[in-house]
């Protein structure tokens, strides 16, 4: 794997070029970022894929507002690890320390989509229309019966008769497939 100065870096960020992005994210940092999420962790369990995609949803917000405070005084690799440590740290501890959930069905602008009155509905359409487009059959039922329907794991897992750990992974993968096909989708 090429290794990039940290102007290309910092310039390719910016100009949101995708060999950047899975260099950074997914790539030559890649092992710094998981040690940083385990790290932070502590000995919670936490997913750390999901970990890195919430640090690059952070990071690019604003039109990588956060990346744009990076001043060349410490290398880019310091100074990325400093940040994604501090993101981690804070995240995780409001994701475990979370102990109020609010169910897809009841979101509202409290929520932390913030969308204001009535989007909240156009919201929940699309997510729908994209589940319904979701293959194989099994997935798609799922991820319905899970997420928008909220029925119990143990009882999903066992009409589908696969055990709660194999759900998640359907689940997960089912997620991922549908994230895939709609980023392509708005790539394209």
């Amino acid at each position: 794997m090429r290794n990039y100065t940290d102007i290309q870096i910092l310039q390719g960020l910016l100009n949101n070029s995708d060999k950047m992005i899975r260099y950074v994210f997914y790539g030559h940092f890649e092992s710094l970022l998981r040690f940083n999420a385990q790290k932070a962790a502590g000995n919670k369990e936490v997913e750390l894929d999901d970990l890195i995609q919430e640090l690059y949803l952070y990071m690019s917000r604003n039109d990588w507002e956060k990346l744009r405070k990076y001043n060349s005084e410490l290398p880019f690799a310091n100074w990325f690890s400093v940040v994604s440590y501090r993101f981690f740290k804070d995240f995780t501890a409001s994701m475990i320390d979370c102990t109020e959930t609010v169910p897809i069905s009841d979101m509202n602008e409290r929520s932390l989509f913030q969308v204001g009155t009535g989007k909240i509905e156009t919201i929940m359409m699309d997510i729908r229309q994209a589940i319904a487009k979701l293959e194989p059959p099994r997935d798609r039922e799922i991820v319905e019966a899970l997420v928008l329907n909220e029925e119990e794991p143990a009882e999903v897992a066992e009409r589908y008769k696969v055990t709660v750990d194999n759900l998640y992974n359907i689940k997960r993968r089912a997620i991922i497939k549908l994230i895939q096909k709609h980023l392509q989708e708005y790539v394209n």
